[in-house]
Formats: structure tokens, sequence, C-alpha cells
């Protein structure tokens, strides 16, 4: 199960973004409501596929054609590794952390 709870123009992910997943959130229309720069924050998210991944890629895509800045905080891991094996990492606004160090 994914939930995606809005707080300002913060995303909160929680759950589960894979296969089975994304078609729930199609189409995705929180970022019509938002303004500026939105913060995707996967400090809950359990799990992530390629088929997540993909979903992600695409709302950058769409929240650049509304004219938002995307910045994602807590990236885990694994969707880091399948975004490097993709080679699409450097598609994915990622924001380093207080320690300084990359997420």
């Amino acid at each position: 199960m994914l939930k995606i709870s809005q707080q300002q123009q913060t995303l909160l992910f929680s759950g589960a973004l894979d296969r089975d997943t994304v078609p729930t959130q199609w189409p995705f229309k929180l970022l019509k409501n938002l303004k500026g720069t939105v913060v995707f924050d996967f400090s809950q998210l359990a799990l992530v596929d390629t088929a997540g991944l993909a979903w992600l890629l695409h709302q950058i895509a769409q929240a650049k054609k509304l004219g938002l800045a995307i910045q994602m905080y807590h990236v885990p891991e694994q969707l880091i590794s399948l975004a490097r094996l993709s080679d699409v990492l450097a598609l994915l606004p990622l924001v380093e952390e207080d320690k300084g160090d990359a997420v």
C-alpha cells in the first residue's frame, strides 16, 4: 500500500511505490495544487521498484511543465541503486542531507 500525504509544500511518501501501487496514483493530481518548490520526502517509504522509479521520473517531468521544482529528501538506497542501474540518477533532484553527504 502507498500513502502520499501533503503537508503544505511537502509530499510525504509511505509504504511501497511499486508496480502494484503506481496505478492507484494515476492520474496524480497533487502537483496541480502546489506552487514553487515541492519536497518529496521518502523517509517513510519502505519499498520502491522500477515502476516506482518510472512514475517518479514522470512526476518530475510533469512538475517542470507546471513550473514546479522538485527536491527529494531521504531517498532510499534502493531507489538510488535502481536509478544508477537505469542510468537516470542525474535526472533525480536529490538534495544533500544536513550532514552534507549526498542523499
